[in-house]
Protein backbone atom coordinates (compact mmCIF):
# COMPACT_ATOMS: atom_id res chain seq x y z
CA UNK A 1 0.00 0.00 0.00
CA UNK A 2 1.74 3.21 -1.29
CA UNK A 3 2.08 5.47 1.82
CA UNK A 4 2.10 9.42 0.88
CA UNK A 5 4.09 11.88 3.17
CA UNK A 6 4.34 15.79 3.04
CA UNK A 7 3.31 17.43 0.19
CA UNK A 8 3.16 14.48 -1.73
CA UNK A 9 -0.51 13.65 -0.04
CA UNK A 10 -2.00 16.33 -2.16
CA UNK A 11 -1.20 13.73 -5.54
CA UNK A 12 -2.83 10.87 -3.34
CA UNK A 13 -5.55 10.42 -5.82
CA UNK A 14 -3.29 10.24 -8.67
CA UNK A 15 -1.75 7.05 -6.77
CA UNK A 16 -5.41 5.04 -6.02
CA UNK A 17 -5.97 5.49 -10.27
CA UNK A 18 -3.12 3.46 -11.39
CA UNK A 19 -3.25 -0.09 -12.06
CA UNK A 20 -3.37 -2.40 -10.04
CA UNK A 21 -1.57 -6.08 -9.96
CA UNK A 22 -2.58 -8.94 -7.87
CA UNK A 23 -1.85 -12.94 -6.80
CA UNK A 24 -4.53 -14.49 -5.33
CA UNK A 25 -6.24 -17.62 -4.75
CA UNK A 26 -9.81 -18.93 -5.59
CA UNK A 27 -11.26 -21.97 -2.98
CA UNK A 28 -14.00 -24.05 -5.08
CA UNK A 29 -17.27 -25.02 -3.87
CA UNK A 30 -17.41 -22.37 -1.13
CA UNK A 31 -19.41 -19.58 -1.24
CA UNK A 32 -18.93 -16.74 1.72
CA UNK A 33 -20.73 -13.77 2.34
CA UNK A 34 -17.84 -11.66 2.53
CA UNK A 35 -16.46 -14.06 -0.52
CA UNK A 36 -13.16 -14.58 1.02
CA UNK A 37 -12.39 -17.57 4.51
CA UNK A 38 -13.29 -15.18 7.07
CA UNK A 39 -16.75 -14.81 6.62
CA UNK A 40 -19.88 -17.25 6.73
CA UNK A 41 -20.26 -20.09 4.33
CA UNK A 42 -24.00 -19.32 2.88
CA UNK A 43 -23.60 -22.24 0.03
CA UNK A 44 -21.65 -25.30 -1.13
CA UNK A 45 -20.60 -27.01 -4.09
CA UNK A 46 -19.07 -29.92 -5.68
CA UNK A 47 -18.57 -29.11 -8.79
CA UNK A 48 -14.73 -28.47 -9.31
CA UNK A 49 -13.41 -26.84 -12.37
CA UNK A 50 -10.72 -28.32 -14.88
CA UNK A 51 -7.72 -26.38 -16.37
CA UNK A 52 -8.65 -26.14 -19.78
CA UNK A 53 -12.55 -24.56 -18.32
CA UNK A 54 -10.89 -22.31 -16.15
CA UNK A 55 -8.05 -20.67 -18.86
CA UNK A 56 -11.44 -20.76 -21.13
CA UNK A 57 -13.89 -18.68 -19.23
CA UNK A 58 -11.02 -16.38 -18.44
CA UNK A 59 -11.70 -14.30 -21.43
CA UNK A 60 -15.01 -13.76 -20.31
CA UNK A 61 -13.53 -11.18 -17.66
CA UNK A 62 -11.12 -9.38 -19.93
CA UNK A 63 -12.31 -5.76 -20.57
CA UNK A 64 -14.94 -3.22 -19.27
CA UNK A 65 -16.86 -5.71 -17.13
CA UNK A 66 -19.61 -5.23 -14.20
CA UNK A 67 -19.09 -6.73 -10.91
CA UNK A 68 -21.44 -6.32 -8.57
CA UNK A 69 -19.10 -5.32 -4.99
CA UNK A 70 -19.19 -7.43 -1.89
CA UNK A 71 -21.37 -6.23 0.88
CA UNK A 72 -18.65 -6.54 3.30
CA UNK A 73 -16.77 -3.89 1.69
CA UNK A 74 -16.22 0.17 2.87
CA UNK A 75 -18.96 1.46 0.26
CA UNK A 76 -21.29 3.84 1.50
CA UNK A 77 -24.66 3.19 1.88
CA UNK A 78 -26.72 6.60 3.16
CA UNK A 79 -23.93 7.48 4.87
CA UNK A 80 -22.95 4.52 6.70
CA UNK A 81 -20.16 1.87 5.71
CA UNK A 82 -21.54 -1.81 3.91
CA UNK A 83 -19.85 -3.74 6.00
CA UNK A 84 -20.58 -2.17 9.02
CA UNK A 85 -24.26 -2.80 7.82
CA UNK A 86 -23.57 -6.41 7.25
CA UNK A 87 -22.50 -6.76 10.34
CA UNK A 88 -25.85 -5.56 12.08
CA UNK A 89 -27.52 -7.96 9.61
CA UNK A 90 -29.30 -5.10 8.03
CA UNK A 91 -29.72 -5.75 4.30
CA UNK A 92 -27.07 -5.22 2.06
CA UNK A 93 -27.25 -4.43 -1.98
CA UNK A 94 -24.64 -2.61 -4.13
CA UNK A 95 -25.42 -1.99 -7.69
CA UNK A 96 -23.12 -3.32 -10.39
CA UNK A 97 -20.26 -1.14 -10.85
CA UNK A 98 -18.15 -0.65 -14.64
CA UNK A 99 -14.47 -2.11 -13.79
CA UNK A 100 -11.69 -2.11 -16.17
CA UNK A 101 -9.66 -5.80 -16.47
CA UNK A 102 -6.50 -5.13 -17.99
CA UNK A 103 -5.12 -8.56 -17.95
CA UNK A 104 -6.03 -12.24 -16.13
CA UNK A 105 -4.20 -15.28 -16.13
CA UNK A 106 -3.79 -18.94 -14.61
CA UNK A 107 -0.68 -19.16 -12.95
CA UNK A 108 -1.16 -22.58 -11.28
CA UNK A 109 -3.86 -25.44 -10.08
CA UNK A 110 -2.41 -25.83 -6.95
CA UNK A 111 -5.04 -29.19 -6.29
CA UNK A 112 -8.35 -29.91 -6.84
CA UNK A 113 -9.83 -27.36 -4.37
CA UNK A 114 -7.41 -24.35 -5.31
CA UNK A 115 -6.11 -23.02 -7.96
CA UNK A 116 -3.83 -19.14 -8.15
CA UNK A 117 -4.47 -15.97 -10.62
CA UNK A 118 -2.53 -13.10 -10.85
CA UNK A 119 -4.29 -10.12 -11.96
CA UNK A 120 -4.03 -6.36 -13.73
CA UNK A 121 -6.82 -4.46 -12.80
CA UNK A 122 -7.64 -0.57 -12.61
CA UNK A 123 -9.61 1.73 -9.66
CA UNK A 124 -12.69 0.40 -7.97
CA UNK A 125 -11.94 -3.62 -8.83
CA UNK A 126 -12.74 -5.79 -6.68
CA UNK A 127 -10.44 -9.46 -6.43
CA UNK A 128 -13.33 -10.93 -3.96
CA UNK A 129 -16.05 -10.05 -6.94
CA UNK A 130 -14.14 -11.32 -9.39
CA UNK A 131 -13.45 -14.63 -7.67
CA UNK A 132 -16.85 -15.05 -7.16
CA UNK A 133 -18.16 -14.08 -10.30
CA UNK A 134 -15.69 -16.67 -11.93
CA UNK A 135 -16.62 -19.58 -10.22
CA UNK A 136 -20.65 -18.44 -11.19
CA UNK A 137 -19.03 -18.55 -14.90
CA UNK A 138 -17.64 -22.17 -14.08
CA UNK A 139 -20.83 -23.32 -12.95
CA UNK A 140 -19.94 -23.57 -9.00
CA UNK A 141 -18.89 -21.58 -5.95
CA UNK A 142 -15.81 -20.20 -4.99
CA UNK A 143 -14.01 -17.59 -2.76
CA UNK A 144 -10.57 -15.86 -2.16
CA UNK A 145 -8.50 -17.77 -0.12
CA UNK A 146 -5.39 -16.24 -0.32
CA UNK A 147 -5.41 -12.59 -1.88
CA UNK A 148 -1.62 -10.30 -2.37
CA UNK A 149 -1.08 -7.26 -3.85
CA UNK A 150 2.61 -7.06 -6.11
CA UNK A 151 2.01 -3.56 -7.44
CA UNK A 152 0.22 -0.16 -7.24
CA UNK A 153 1.04 1.78 -10.33
CA UNK A 154 5.33 1.73 -10.25
CA UNK A 155 5.02 0.98 -6.61
CA UNK A 156 5.90 -2.81 -6.47
CA UNK A 157 6.57 -5.66 -4.11
CA UNK A 158 10.41 -4.62 -3.77
CA UNK A 159 10.23 -1.43 -2.61
CA UNK A 160 8.19 -2.56 0.45
CA UNK A 161 9.09 -1.59 3.86
CA UNK A 162 7.76 -4.26 6.38
CA UNK A 163 5.62 -2.46 9.12
CA UNK A 164 8.18 -3.88 11.95
CA UNK A 165 11.23 -2.94 9.76
CA UNK A 166 9.75 0.74 9.22
CA UNK A 167 9.81 1.34 12.98
CA UNK A 168 13.84 0.59 13.27
CA UNK A 169 14.80 2.78 9.88
CA UNK A 170 12.20 5.90 10.61
CA UNK A 171 14.69 7.99 12.45
CA UNK A 172 17.25 6.65 10.07
CA UNK A 173 19.10 8.74 7.30
CA UNK A 174 18.13 4.77 5.56
CA UNK A 175 14.82 5.70 5.11
CA UNK A 176 15.85 7.92 2.23
CA UNK A 177 16.50 5.21 0.40
CA UNK A 178 13.01 4.07 0.22
CA UNK A 179 11.21 7.26 -0.35
CA UNK A 180 10.23 7.94 -3.80
CA UNK A 181 9.72 11.22 -5.58
CA UNK A 182 6.24 13.12 -5.94
CA UNK A 183 6.91 12.84 -10.21
CA UNK A 184 6.95 8.63 -9.61
CA UNK A 185 2.87 9.19 -9.15
CA UNK A 186 2.63 11.84 -11.92
CA UNK A 187 4.92 10.17 -14.83
CA UNK A 188 2.03 9.39 -16.81
CA UNK A 189 -0.15 12.47 -16.83
CA UNK A 190 0.89 15.83 -19.29
CA UNK A 191 3.60 17.83 -17.87
CA UNK A 192 4.34 21.75 -18.58
CA UNK A 193 7.30 23.22 -18.00
CA UNK A 194 7.19 27.25 -16.76
CA UNK A 195 9.77 29.69 -16.33
CA UNK A 196 11.02 31.64 -13.22
CA UNK A 197 8.43 34.44 -13.64
CA UNK A 198 5.20 31.78 -14.70
CA UNK A 199 5.87 29.98 -11.83
CA UNK A 200 5.77 32.74 -9.69
CA UNK A 201 2.67 33.39 -10.96
CA UNK A 202 1.16 30.19 -10.47
CA UNK A 203 2.44 29.49 -6.89
CA UNK A 204 0.32 32.83 -6.26
CA UNK A 205 -2.93 30.67 -7.29
CA UNK A 206 -2.68 33.73 -10.47
CA UNK A 207 -4.15 32.18 -13.36
CA UNK A 208 -2.09 32.41 -16.85
CA UNK A 209 -3.48 32.44 -20.37
CA UNK A 210 -2.13 29.23 -22.10
CA UNK A 211 -1.36 30.91 -25.40
CA UNK A 212 1.27 33.26 -23.45
CA UNK A 213 3.45 30.04 -21.56
CA UNK A 214 7.03 30.00 -23.05
CA UNK A 215 6.71 26.18 -23.32
CA UNK A 216 3.16 25.78 -24.86
CA UNK A 217 4.04 24.54 -28.39
CA UNK A 218 6.49 21.95 -27.03
CA UNK A 219 3.67 20.92 -24.59
CA UNK A 220 0.89 20.49 -27.23
CA UNK A 221 3.22 18.85 -29.55
CA UNK A 222 4.17 15.97 -27.50
CA UNK A 223 0.50 15.93 -25.69
CA UNK A 224 -1.63 16.71 -29.06
CA UNK A 225 -4.76 15.33 -26.74
CA UNK A 226 -4.00 16.75 -23.40
CA UNK A 227 -7.40 18.34 -22.49
CA UNK A 228 -8.85 14.34 -22.11
CA UNK A 229 -6.78 13.97 -19.31
CA UNK A 230 -8.20 14.80 -16.11
CA UNK A 231 -5.57 16.54 -14.24
CA UNK A 232 -2.05 18.01 -15.50
CA UNK A 233 0.83 19.71 -13.54
CA UNK A 234 3.43 22.06 -14.12
CA UNK A 235 7.25 21.65 -13.75
CA UNK A 236 9.73 24.94 -12.43
CA UNK A 237 13.29 23.92 -11.66
CA UNK A 238 12.95 20.24 -12.66
CA UNK A 239 10.52 19.20 -9.43
CA UNK A 240 6.48 19.93 -10.05
CA UNK A 241 5.02 22.89 -9.10
CA UNK A 242 1.22 22.73 -9.09
CA UNK A 243 -1.66 20.70 -9.86
CA UNK A 244 -3.25 22.19 -13.05
CA UNK A 245 -6.54 21.72 -14.95
CA UNK A 246 -6.49 24.08 -18.36
CA UNK A 247 -9.95 25.28 -19.27
CA UNK A 248 -10.78 27.62 -22.17
CA UNK A 249 -7.17 28.49 -22.75
CA UNK A 250 -6.76 29.10 -19.47
CA UNK A 251 -4.37 27.36 -16.81
CA UNK A 252 -5.57 27.06 -13.38
CA UNK A 253 -3.69 26.27 -10.36
CA UNK A 254 -5.88 23.78 -8.42
CA UNK A 255 -3.19 22.07 -5.89
CA UNK A 256 0.31 24.10 -5.19
CA UNK A 257 3.30 21.65 -4.12
CA UNK A 258 5.70 23.51 -1.65
CA UNK A 259 8.82 21.71 -2.39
Amino acid sequence: MPIAIGEATKVISFIQNKKKKYLFTIRWGVETDTDDLEGKIIEKSKNRPKENEIIAALDFFIGDIYQKPPIFSAIKINGQRSYKLARKKIHVSHKERLVNIYDLNLKKIIDDDSAEFELICGKGTYVRSLARDIAYKLNTKGCVSQLRRLSVGKFEEKDTIFLDFFKEIIHSPAILNKILPIQTVLDDIPALVLNEIEARQLKQGQKIQLKFLEFKKKFEIKYPNYQKFEKLYVIYNKKPLALIEIKNGVVKPIRVLNN
